[in-house]
C-alpha cells in the first residue's frame, strides 16, 4: 500500500537559562527515508519517527538512552507489523493493528516546521505534532479524507532530555475526536492492543518486568494483563544497563492502564484500556484523549524511584 508522503514536523519549547556543553543540544534531521526523523543529542541518536511510503501507521521506529543506545525493534520477521513504539486498535471492527489487506490506515493529514529549542527548566526538548485520520482502507487514497476518518487524532510527542539523571523521556498525548465518516465509534481489541513497545532480539533473554504490584509471574510463557500505575522492563546488560518504563496517567478513559506483560517468545510490554473486556463506545461530537509517559535510564531503577517518577508524571499533568 503506497500512501502519500506526509511531511514530519517536530516543534519544541522555547529555549531555558540553562547551560549546556556543545554536545547536548537537540538537533532534527531526514534519514534516508524523506518520512523519517531522527532526533539526536549532539551525534547520539535519540529518536526515530517514522512514517515510510507504503506503511499503515506512523509509530517510533528508535528510542534510546542518553548514550545514544536504541532498545527497540522494528518490523521482525515473525511479526512484522510490530513496530517499535506504535499504538493501535480496532475502530468499528476494523483493525488498526495489524497490517494486511482490509486492515485500517492511520494517514498523516498535516504537520508543523521543525523547531529546536528547550523546556521551561532548561532542559533540552523536542515535541513532534501530527494531524492523523484513522481510515478505511478504500479510503485511504482519497485526495481529501475529511469526511471519511473514523477517528480525527492530533497526535503530540514531546521528548525531553534530562542529562544529570541519564534519563530521556517521550510523552506521547493523542487527542480524538469522532470523525465525519459516522456518527459513533466502539473500540475495541485484543488484550494487548494499545500502545505497544517490542524490545531489541538481544535484550529479549535479559528482560526482566515489574510493575507497580511486582514482578509479575511470567513463567511457563504466561502472559500478566493487570491494571497498574506503571509497568517497566530493566534491561542488566553489561556496560549498558538499561529500564524503560511506561507510565499511564488518571486523565485516561478507566484510569489505571491494564498492562500487557510477555517475556516469551519475546519480551512485550503493551499499555491497553481493556477493551477486549468492554468496548469504549463515543458519538459525535465527543472528544478524548491518551495520555502516556516513556522513559528510559541508562541505569537500572528500584520499583521505588519508579514510584517516585509516577508521582511527579502525575502531579505535572492536569
Amino acid at each position: 500500500m503506497k500512501l502519500a508522503t506526509p511531511t514530519i514536523a517536530i516543534l519544541l519549547a522555547t529555549a531555558g537559562h540553562v547551560a549546556f556543553a556543545a554536545d547536548s543540544a537537540l538537533s532534527a534531521k531526514p534519514t534516508q527515508h524523506p518520512t523519517e526523523w531522527t532526533i539526536a543529542l549532539g551525534n547520539r541518536t535519540l529518536l526515530v519517527y517514522a512514517i515510510a511510503p507504503g506503511t499503515f501507521k506512523p509509530y517510533v521506529k528508535e528510542l534510546g538512552t542518553v548514550h545514544g543506545v536504541n532498545l527497540l525493534r522494528d518490523a521482525p520477521h515473525d511479526h512484522l507489523h510490530h513496530h517499535a513504539l506504535m499504538y493501535g486498535i480496532r475502530v468499528n471492527g476494523l483493525n488498526f493493528w495489524e497490517e494486511t489487506a482490509g486492515c485500517g490506515v492511520q494517514k498523516p493529514i498535516a504537520t508543523s516546521p521543525p523547531e529546536l529549542g528547550h523546556s521551561p527548566q532548561g532542559l533540552p526538548q523536542a515535541r513532534l505534532r501530527q494531524l492523523v485520520h484513522w481510515l478505511d482502507p478504500e479510503d485511504a487514497f482519497l485526495p481529501d479524507t475529511s469526511r471519511a476518518a473514523l477517528l480525527v487524532e492530533q497526535r503530540t510527542l514531546t521528548l525531553t532530555v534530562h542529562e544529570p539523571e541519564q534519563q530521556v523521556a517521550l510523552h506521547w498525548k493523542s487527542e480524538f475526536q469522532v470523525g465525519s465518516k459516522t456518527n459513533q465509534v466502539a473500540l475495541t481489541g485484543a488484550n494487548y492492543h494499545g500502545l505497544g513497545l517490542r524490545f531489541r532480539q538481544d535484550l529479549d533473554p535479559l528482560a526482566a518486568h515489574l510493575n507497580a504490584g511486582g514482578p509479575p509471574d511470567l513463567s511457563n510463557n504466561r502472559q500478566d494483563v493487570t491494571p497498574h500505575p506503571w509497568g517497566a522492563v530493566a534491561f542488566d546488560r553489561p556496560g549498558q544497563p538499561a529500564t524503560l518504563a511506561l507510565f499511564g496517567h488518571p486523565s485516561n478513559a478507566r484510569g489505571d492502564a491494564h498492562f500487557f506483560t510477555m517475556r516469551t517468545p519475546f519480551a512485550y510490554l503493551s499499555a491497553t484500556q481493556a477493551l477486549d473486556r468492554e468496548p469504549l463506545v463515543y458519538c459525535s461530537g465527543d472528544r478524548f484523549q491518551l495520555n502516556y509517559l516513556i522513559t528510559v535510564h541508562a541505569a537500572l531503577l528500584s520499583r521505588e524511584a519508579l514510584e517516585r517518577q509516577a508521582r511527579r508524571w502525575r502531579e505535572s499533568q492536569p
